[in-house]
């Protein structure tokens, strides 16, 4: 990304990218022909509304993925995109060859996708992640039941509004779901970061070593958000929006912030590595700024474990996302962790399933639940799809 003032101190904007790019400027600055405002750049379409708020989102791309896995005409969705209480683990040698490189192919565009503008897939698509280097039946289903999550929800999008206060910084918050691996016993940590009323930058992360304690566990996620509230607020400055206040993040954990403030009063902290100390450096120069938040309104938890339908959409309301769509209907509760269990995999050489058109007249209860976090949601029902260990082609 480039910018400059002009002599008149108006903001100029290139953002490129390979060989996309956008430009924000005066049109006669520029000798460049004008092919009226950004609609699609990198999978993202852009949506521009009539009280000056925009949309980003990713339907295109999205029923691109599905389409090549063969979950482009299922009627069947689900509520979340991972079951909660799912644990997988790794077991040397349980996947084939067909597995594994079907698994890389969907975790991939999974990713893509969990960047851009789907903040609400981010854990699932890293934890599922983890396993990429040896994935089995099991991890194969939970990658199915997110595409079902995505086929009921591909037009979702993240919604920015236009206020009239001026950007002066960035707010996030952070958490961590203390020892969630069950084969490592590390931590996961994630944080979001807001502008305008929806998120613009989150992550969902294993830590890199074994917290003895939720104190722990939650500075050195305090660590990985402070850093990135740093890099945001440095790109406010370079985009000329000043002035910039110190990036505020919220914590649920008050010994967390007693240690990033003042260490010497806690104790049982002295064995917190140098580097990771750094947070402090941060409160201390006023790079950033720390408050405590209750665990429910955590928003950051969604990136941390899975959740149940209802506390899951409250949080995806909380960054941002709405949805343009009634959602898709599903009645029953989902087995072994999927949107399938293996009584109804495809058995090998099944020809693709037949296609089957979505309902015309939603009921009531599709006309969904984004919009409204309080709605009653259920939970997913075994959907068909692609069976990599049968002799459909992926494409």
């Amino acid at each position: 990304m480039y910018s400059r003032l002009d002599d008149c101190h108006r903001p100029h904007y290139i953002t490129l990218y390979v060989d996309d790019l956008l430009i924000i400027s005066l049109e006669q600055c520029y000798g460049v022909k004008c092919l009226g405002p950004a609609e699609y750049i990198l999978g993202i379409q852009i949506r521009r509304l009539d009280n000056g708020s925009i949309a980003l989102s990713q339907e295109r791309y999205i029923m691109d993925v599905l389409a090549r896995f063969h979950f482009d005409t299922t009627t069947c969705g689900t509520t979340v995109p991972m079951t909660p209480g799912l644990s997988l683990t790794t077991i040397p040698g349980q996947g084939t060859k067909r597995i594994r490189s079907w698994y890389l192919q969907a975790i991939g565009s999974l990713l893509y996708i969990s960047l851009g503008t789907r903040p609400d897939i981010a854990f699932a698509v890293s934890y599922l992640a983890r396993f990429a280097n040896n994935p089995g039946h099991h991890h194969w289903i939970a990658v199915k039941h997110v595409l079902c999550y995505l086929r009921a929800t591909y037009r979702d999008e993240l919604l920015y509004a236009r206020g009239s206060a001026r950007i002066t910084g960035v707010a996030g918050y952070s958490d961590t779901n203390w020892g969630a691996c069950v084969d490592t016993l590390v931590s996961t940590m994630g944080y979001v970061f807001y502008i305008a009323g929806s998120a613009v930058s989150w992550s969902s992360k294993r830590q890199t070593r074994v917290a003895d304690s939720t104190t722990n566990a939650e500075y050195l996620a305090l660590l990985h958000a402070g850093k990135e509230g740093i890099y945001l607020s440095q790109l406010l400055e370079e985009l000329h929006v000043k002035p910039v206040a110190p990036a505020h993040i919220f914590t649920d954990n008050k010994a967390a912030t007693a240690v990033a403030r003042d260490p010497v009063q806690v104790s049982g902290t002295w064995h917190i590595r140098l580097r990771e100390h750094f947070v402090r450096d941060m409160v201390n120069r006023g790079d950033i700024s720390l408050s405590h938040v209750g665990t429910n309104n955590m928003v950051a938890n969604i990136f941390t474990k899975a959740l149940g339908p209802k506390v899951f959409l409250t949080h995806c309301y909380a960054l941002g996302l709405r949805t343009r769509h009634p959602r898709l209907q599903s009645d029953s509760h989902s087995r072994g962790g999927g949107c399938e269990n293996e009584s109804t995999l495809s058995s090998p050489g099944q020809p693709r399933p037949a296609r089957t058109p979505m309902r015309a007249s939603p009921t009531d209860q599709d006309l969904g639940a984004r919009h409204l976090p309080s709605a009653p949601a259920t939970l997913p029902t075994p959907a068909s799809g692609l069976n990599p260990e049968s002799g459909n082609s992926p494409v």
